[in-house]
C-alpha cells in the first residue's frame, strides 16, 4: 500500500506508480492538506499487519506529523517504509505562486539530516544524495523487517513536477515570475530552474 502526500509527492506518485490488484495508492488528494503519507501508512500497517506499506511523504509533512509518529512507530516496531523528499521546501506551494506569477516566498526551509535523526529515534535512516544509489537504497529500505525505515531521499528543488497538461495562462504567468525573479536578483535561481528542466521544453 502506498500513501501520498499532498503536493508534489502526488505529482510523482501520479506519474511513477501503478495501481493493481495487490497494490493500492492512497492520499488525501484534497487542496492544501498535508503530512497524511505517513500517519495514514502507520494506520494501514497497524490495521493490516505484515502488509507492505510504503509512505512519500514531502519533507514539510514529514517534519510537521511523521517525526511525532516515528516514534510510536519504533515502540510496535512497525515496518513502515517512508520516502522523504528532501529538497528543503514546500515545493507545491512554491509552484503556486509562480503559476500566479508571484516571486516564491516564505516557503524554503533548513531540513536536518533525516536518516541521522530515524537512528537516534531508534529507526533505520537511509540517505541517498546520488541518483545511482536510488535503487541499492531503496531496495535496502523495502527489505528491512525489523521496524520503520526512513529514507531521506535528498531531490533537485530546481526540478518541474509538472502536470500531464499544462494550459497556457498558466505557462504564461510562471515565466512572468520568472521575469520578476530576474528583476528581483534571482537570476541564479532562474538560471538553475532553466538548466535543470530544459529535457520538459
Amino acid at each position: 500500500m502506498f500513501f501520498v502526500d499532498t503536493g508534489t509527492a502526488c505529482i510523482w506518485a501520479a506519474r511513477h506508480l501503478k495501481g493493481g490488484a495487490n497494490r493500492r495508492v492512497f492520499g488525501s488528494f484534497s487542496w492544501a492538506s498535508m503530512a497524511n503519507a505517513a500517519a495514514n501508512a502507520f494506520g494501514a500497517q497497524l490495521a493490516f499487519p505484515g502488509r507492505q506499506t510504503i509512505a512519500l511523504c514531502g519533507d514539510g509533512g514529514f517534519t510537521m506529523l511523521g517525526l511525532g509518529d516515528l516514534l510510536t512507530q519504533v515502540e510496535h516496531k512497525s515496518p513502515v517504509v517512508q520516502i522523504v523528499l528532501n529538497n528543503e521546501s514546500l515545493d507545491f506551494v512554491n509552484i503556486e505562486m509562480q503559476e500566479s506569477g508571484v516571486v516564491p516566498f516564505g516557503v524554503d526551509f533548513k531540513n536536518p539530516n533525516f536518516a541521522k535523526v530515524a537512528e537516534a529515534m531508534g529507526a533505520k535512516g537511509i540517505r541517498i544524495e546520488d541518483p545511482e544509489d536510488v535503487a541499492e537504497g531503496l531496495a535496502e529500505a523495502l527489505a528491512h523487517k525489523g521496524g520503520p525505515v526512513v529514507v531521506d531521499a535528498v531531490v533537485d528543488p530546481y526540478a518541474l513536477s509538472l502536470p500531464s497538461h499544462v494550459p497556457f495562462a498558466v505557462a504564461e504567468r510562471f515565466t512572468l515570475s520568472l521575469a520578476k525573479q530576474v528583476l528581483n536578483g534571482k537570476m541564479d535561481s532562474v538560471i538553475k530552474t532553466i538548466e535543470r528542466n530544459v529535457r520538459l521544453v
